[in-house]
C-alpha cells in the first residue's frame, strides 16, 4: 500500500487541488486531509506535482505476422508506457490471425502474458464467409469483454473477408438488441473509386441509415466537414469519432511533424480550434501501426511516437493555447475509457479507479526529436508512471495485463462528457 502526500490533482475548472490518495492496485481513498491508515503505506512526496490520470487509445494496429508479435508487442507498449499512455485498444488491422471467435479471444489473450507493458483492450472482426454463424460469433465475443466489432469497407487485410454494405446491415440487424459497439472504418466504394474524405463522409452516412441503437466509432477523421457531420447528428446517433494526434502535431508545427497523410483541418483552423476548446473533439488517438502500408486510411504512425504524444498534448494545447485541462484528459484518458466500455475502471483518478498515474513535473521542459529531425521543446516533464498502483520501467519485464470490457459504451449515458 502506497499514500502520495502534497499531489495536485486537476478539477473541472482550471484550478488544481492539494490532495492525498491511498492506493494499492486499485485508489483507496482520495482526501484533502490527513489519511489515516490501518497498514502503515509507503509515503511519497510529490511536493506538489500535478498527478495525472494514465492516457487510453481507442485504437491501435500493432500486431501483423505471429512470427514478430512478442516483439512488436514489446516495443510498441513499452512506447506507450514511457509516454503515459497505461491502455491500448488493439484494432489488428493487418495480422494474419484475427480475432473471430471464442478460441482466437483466448489465445491472443494468452499472447498477451508478458509480453505488454501497458494494459490492452481487443478489438474483434468478422468472419462474414462463416454464414450465418458469424453474428452468433460477434454476440459471444461481446458477452465475453471485446471492446467492439471492427468493420471495414474495403477490407486491408486478406484474412478478412470484405462484406457489402448489405451484409454489414444484416449483422446489425441480427444484433441490434444488444449494445455491441462497431467501429466502421472505409469508404463508400459503391459510388467511389477511391478513399476521399467525400468518400469516407459518405460512407459514414451509408452506416448510420443501417445503423439500429448500437453505439459505432470513426476510429480517424482527418477533415473538418466530416467532423461537422458527426457533431451535428450525435444527439440523434449514437456516434463517436477520433482526430489523430499527429494532424494536430501538424496543423501546429508543420514543418517540425510533416503530414502522415492528407488533412483540410488547416483549411478550417479557426473552426476546429474552437471545437477543441469547447469539448467538441471526442478523442484523440495515435493509430499506431506497422510501417509501410500504402492504404491511406489504414496506415498508422510509429509507435515511437506515443514517447511524447500525451507530453505533447499537455505542452501544446493546454500550457502553449489555453485549452483547459479538463478537456484534454477527457479526448486522451475519460472519453476513450467510456467508449471502450472500461470506465470507471479506467479513464479516472477516484477511490475505486485502477490506480494508473502519469506524475507531471509542470516546471521543467523537455526536450524530443521530430520526424523531421528537428528538437522540439515541450513545457512539463514526465516524471514516473504508475500502472496499477506500480511504478513502471519500459526497460523492465512486462507488466500489463488483458483488460474486457466491463460496461456499455454507449454514450447516451454520459452525456455530461461531450457536447
Amino acid at each position: 500500500m502506497k499514500l502520495f502526500v502534497n499531489a495536485s490533482l486537476p478539477t473541472s475548472s482550471s484550478a488544481l487541488k492539494k490532495v492525498n490518495i491511498l492506493f494499492d492496485e486499485q485508489i483507496i481513498k482520495i482526501s484533502t486531509d490527513e489519511i489515516i491508515s490501518e497498514e502503515e503505506p509507503e509515503i511519497i512526496d510529490l511536493k506538489g506535482r500535478i498527478l495525472l490520470p494514465g492516457a487510453i487509445d481507442m485504437h491501435s494496429h500493432i500486431i501483423t505476422d505471429d512470427a514478430t508479435l512478442k516483439e512488436d508487442l514489446q516495443r510498441a507498449t513499452a512506447s506507450a508506457l514511457k509516454g503515459g499512455w497505461t491502455c491500448l485498444a488493439e484494432m489488428s488491422y493487418h495480422t494474419s490471425s484475427p480475432i473471430f471467435d471464442n478460441s482466437d479471444l483466448k489465445k491472443r489473450i494468452s499472447q498477451l502474458q508478458d509480453n505488454i507493458h501497458c494494459d490492452m483492450a481487443l478489438w474483434a472482426h468478422v468472419d462474414v464467409t462463416d454464414y450465418p454463424y458469424y453474428a452468433e460469433s460477434a454476440q459471444e465475443l461481446w458477452a465475453k469483454g471485446v471492446a467492439g466489432i471492427a468493420v471495414m469497407l474495403p477490407t486491408p487485410n486478406e484474412a478478412i473477408a470484405e462484406m457489402t454494405f448489405d451484409e454489414i446491415m444484416d449483422l446489425f440487424m441480427d444484433i441490434y438488441e444488444s449494445d455491441t459497439c462497431f467501429a466502421f472504418q472505409g469508404y463508400d466504394v459503391d459510388s467511389f473509386e477511391g478513399y476521399t474524405f467525400e468518400a469516407q463522409l459518405e460512407g459514414i452516412k451509408k452506416i448510420l441509415r443501417r445503423m439500429q441503437e448500437n453505439p459505432i466509432h470513426i476510429p480517424r477523421v482527418s477533415s473538418y466537414p466530416v467532423i461537422e457531420f458527426i457533431n451535428s447528428i450525435s444527439k440523434r446517433s449514437d456516434i463517436s469519432f477520433a482526430t489523430n494526434i499527429t494532424d494536430l502535431m501538424h496543423l501546429l508545427a508543420e514543418e517540425d511533424f510533416p503530414p502522415r497523410w492528407v488533412t483540410d483541418l488547416k483549411d478550417h483552423f479557426e473552426l476546429f480550434y474552437e471545437l477543441l476548446k469547447t469539448n467538441k473533439i471526442y478523442l484523440l488517438s495515435n493509430s499506431c501501426g506497422p510501417a509501410g502500408i500504402e492504404s491511406e486510411i489504414y496506415s498508422g504512425t510509429p509507435c515511437e511516437l506515443m514517447e511524447y504524444s500525451y507530453l505533447w498534448v499537455l505542452s501544446e494545447l493546454w500550457k502553449k493555447r489555453k485549452v483547459p485541462l479538463a478537456t484534454c484528459l477527457k479526448m486522451t484518458s475519460e472519453n476513450p475509457a467510456k467508449r471502450l466500455g472500461i470506465y470507471p475502471q479506467k479513464g479516472r483518478i477516484d477511490a475505486g479507479a485502477d490506480a494508473d498515474f502519469v506524475i507531471y513535473n509542470p516546471e521543467e521542459n523537455t526536450t524530443i526529436t521530430s520526424p523531421s529531425g528537428t528538437n522540439v521543446e515541450l513545457t512539463g516533464k514526465i516524471e514516473s508512471v504508475w500502472l496499477r498502483g506500480q511504478r513502471q520501467d519500459p526497460d523492465s519485464a512486462p507488466k500489463g495485463r488483458h483488460c474486457p470490457r466491463i460496461n456499455s459504451p454507449k454514450r447516451r449515458h454520459n452525456k455530461s462528457s461531450w457536447i
